[in-house]
């Protein structure tokens, strides 16, 4: 075991905000699907590949 350990408390206080980080990037994502569905249409990449 190391000498100098983190204290729980901080451990805690990190995972928290890592779990509110992993909450909004998952509704960022959500969001960012839903754009690509309404855009898919006007997508370049589709278009020069031509996939349909």
């Amino acid at each position: 075991m190391p000498k100098h350990t983190k204290k729980r408390s901080t451990i805690k206080r990190k995972h928290r905000r890592m779990k509110e980080h992993a909450e909004a990037n998952k509704f960022k994502a959500l969001d960012s699907k839903q754009l690509a569905k309404e855009y898919e249409p006007y997508n370049i990449n589709k278009r020069a590949f031509g996939e349909d």
